[in-house]
């Protein structure tokens, strides 16, 4: 059962600057309006346009040009014409004419190797595709991590502006408690230093926010000097599916898999045309010859003989090719488990830290800043005790938000890694 985590009024106030954004506008619509005008994007909003990334766009070109090996790997090589034209002179007498021949040579020694060179081919589109899905899955990752990076700073920003606010509030008390001699007037001093250093932190949170905004803008084509929103609810905790459920549906649709197995089926392929080569090739020709006294027509068949090769170099190259293909697709096989198996235990890691902090720290954190701070409007505690709480309890929300935005990464990561569709 999940445990439910009611927050306190600042935290509702965090909750619902940064992280409880709902996607108003679509973002194709968003994105035709004017450059000062707030984008806000989704997760959705970035797979949706995922197809139009520049490596994507080129991967299905290399897949369209793998499908035209296909036709041409099918295709049946053009029939050869020689010709030949002079001038003939009798033997005796003035008589002279030109005379002339044609040659045609229809080769067949291609059939034999077509099928395999067909398989090598339609292996090669399956490369094609399983690189592109793995390119997909890339270039997802990599938009992954600037979409939390973003969702991350925009909740910590939030945060910060709260506890400037509150900070900004117990100047006030302090000042007028200095005022009325309840205080000493080093006490205003040390709070208006705390604040000056929550509105540095401020400042740096603000400037790192607009860096991711504007690397994400980058990846999507938008200006760089926008305002960038990432709709995002860092709250929810994703769940991790299990180690063997996650190891095997990546053994069955991690595209590294997938283009191993395709080059491996190449590799076959190419080896059985080399294999295949060894048949002699066949010639059929066709002829006529036009002379000053005869005219003659025939038909012939060239036959290649293998008297210096029977092609055992090609034939040997090819095998060891295919030999290394299977021991390297084992090795793929290995090293995707290991991923898998390195994101399962860092998802389920970080949803365990990030609701640890969640559900404990942080509540406890605010509980105590808010009981000192009270203590200390009645006058039964110190100044530094209470800066010291609020320091703490702004450490813990910083850490909250880490904790909760490494979380989303961690299991996106994972669920990309085996095969989710992103949502």
């Amino acid at each position: 059962m999940r445990t439910h985590w009611r927050p306190s009024a600042s935290r509702r106030c965090l909750l619902a600057c940064g992280l409880n954004l709902s996607l108003a506008l679509s973002a194709g619509a968003v994105w035709a309006g004017a450059p000062e005008q707030e984008v806000r994007v989704g997760w959705p909003d970035l797979v949706r346009r995922v197809e139009q990334h520049p490596r994507l766009a080129a991967g299905a070109l290399r897949v369209e040009a793998a499908r035209g090996g296909v036709d041409a790997a099918g295709a049946a090589p053009n029939p050869t014409l020689e010709g030949h034209v002079g001038q003939g002179l009798a033997r005796s007498g003035d008589g002279s004419r030109v005379e002339w021949g044609l040659e045609l040579s229809v080769p067949l020694g291609w059939i034999a190797q077509r099928g395999s060179r067909l398989e090598a081919a339609e292996a090669g589109v399956e490369v094609a595709l399983a690189e592109g899905q793995a390119q997909r899955r890339e270039v997802l990752l990599r938009l992954q991590a600037s979409f939390w990076g973003l969702a991350y700073e925009q909740a910590h920003v939030a945060s910060l502006e709260a506890i400037e606010a509150q900070t900004a509030a117990m100047v006030h008390t302090v000042v007028r408690r200095v005022e009325q001699g309840e205080a000493r007037p080093v006490e205003a001093t040390r709070v208006e230093i705390e604040r000056e250093k929550v509105a540095a932190e401020l400042e740096a949170a603000r400037t790192s926010l607009q860096a991711r905004q504007a690397e994400l803008a980058l990846w999507l084509g938008l200006p760089a000097s926008g305002a960038l929103a990432a709709v995002a609810d860092l709250d929810v905790l994703p769940v991790a599916p299990g180690r063997d459920a996650a190891l095997s549906r990546a053994r069955a649709s991690h595209p590294a898999l997938a283009a191993a197995r395709a080059r491996t089926r190449f590799l076959e392929a190419e080896a059985s045309s080399e294999r295949l080569a060894r048949v002699p090739a066949f010639t059929l020709t066709g002829s006529t010859d036009h002379e000053l006294d005869r005219r003659s027509y025939g038909v012939g068949l060239a036959v290649e003989l293998p008297l210096w090769s029977w092609n055992s170099g090609r034939i040997a190259q090819a095998e060891a090719e295919l030999a290394a293909s299977r021991r390297q697709a084992e090795a793929d096989g290995l090293e995707v488990e290991a991923i898998v198996l390195d994101a399962q235990a860092a998802c389920h890691a970080s949803v365990a830290t990030a609701r640890r902090f969640r559900d404990h720290v942080v509540p406890r954190a605010e509980t105590t800043a808010a009981t000192l701070e009270r203590t200390y409007q009645l006058g039964e505690t110190n100044l530094l005790e209470v800066l010291d709480a609020r320091r703490t309890l702004l450490d813990a929300r910083r850490l909250l938000l880490g904790a909760l935005a490494q979380a989303h990464l961690d299991c996106s990561r994972l669920g990309v890694l085996v095969g989710e569709e992103p949502t």
